[in-house]
């Protein structure tokens, strides 16, 4: 047992090590101090992408790495999917907030219900507009549409389709992510809005934000945000710095655990914390492989 504890530790280490080199130690070292808002999409963030947006799940270790976070900062997620649906996926962990639609379905507050009557006239024309249309399906997500086009067979020419269609709906902002083309009402508000509204109810000094997408845009240029991470291969994005794959959301999440615990003055105590979050069956990879890259919303 001994043994086995030395060999996580040290692994555990290196993966640290390598989100360290790459955020940098004294940008860690702040988020700690100031005890930052920590804001994460879902999708390609702290679950891999599959190709059935459904089977979409954290693995158990970044469950059990997020909800350890969750209890030394305050933790929010912030996705493309509906309240709802995101909600269901991190239950069990203490968040602050969860935030559906891109920020438009906020977790506190009123809701504008216009916006869901606006969304959902939208529905019968975008049903006629795309009639036919093999591959494409029309997602209702209440406060906004998703147009899904993974299963055509060419997605350059279902994504001209789906961005044509959108394009011309009174009213609407329309914004691409991956095999995927979203529609919210013009005045609905964003990532970045809710990350804003968050660091105000909270009294957040910082924030931090962590997405993998196009869509994660506004909150990256967000003035509430601090520090941006984006997740995958380089591209002209506005975040600041870059996990190079969706698995190094661990090495990430165990630095602020870390960093946080040392600052407490707890020094080692940090791996304890992080295992009686657990049990993580799937420490090893995600308990649904990924595939062809799904379609989030």
């Amino acid at each position: 047992m001994t043994h086995l504890t030395s060999a996580r530790s040290m692994r555990w280490d290196d993966s640290i090590g390598s989100v360290l080199s790459t955020v940098g130690a004294e940008v860690i070292s702040e988020i700690a101090r100031s005890r930052a808002l920590l804001a994460f999409d879902f999708d390609g963030t702290l679950a891999p992408i599959v190709a059935d947006r459904h089977a979409a799940a954290m693995r158990g270790e970044t469950r059990a790495l997020l909800r350890a976070a969750a209890l030394l900062y305050p933790c929010a997620v912030i996705s493309g999917r509906t309240r709802a649906d995101v909600a269901a996926r991190v239950d069990g962990v203490p968040l602050v907030a969860v935030v559906g639609c891109h920020g438009a379905e906020p977790g506190f507050g009123p809701l504008d219900r216009a916006l869901v009557r606006r969304a959902a006239s939208w529905i019968p024309e975008l049903e006629a507009e795309l009639r036919g249309c093999e591959g494409i399906e029309i997602e209702d997500k209440r406060f906004g549409i998703a147009i899904h086009y993974r299963k055509a067979r060419s997605w350059p020419d279902a994504e001209g389709l789906a961005l044509a269609a959108a394009s011309a709906l009174v009213g609407a902002a329309v914004f691409r992510g991956r095999a995927v083309v979203n529609v919210l009402p013009q005045e609905a508000l964003t990532k970045g809005d809710a990350i804003a509204s968050l660091c105000e109810r909270l009294g957040a000094r910082m924030a931090v934000y962590v997405g993998d997408d196009r869509t994660d845009e506004d909150a990256f240029r967000s003035e509430a945000v601090a520090v941006s991470i984006g997740i995958g291969e380089a591209r002209e994005s506005a975040a600041a710095h870059r996990l190079p794959e969706q698995a190094h959301v661990d090495d990430l999440l165990r630095a602020l655990v870390r960093a946080r615990v040392e600052q407490d003055g707890r020094g080692a105590r940090w791996e304890g914390l992080v295992r009686a979050m657990g049990p993580f069956p799937w420490a090893g990879g995600s308990p649904v492989g990924p595939e062809r890259p799904a379609g989030r919303g």
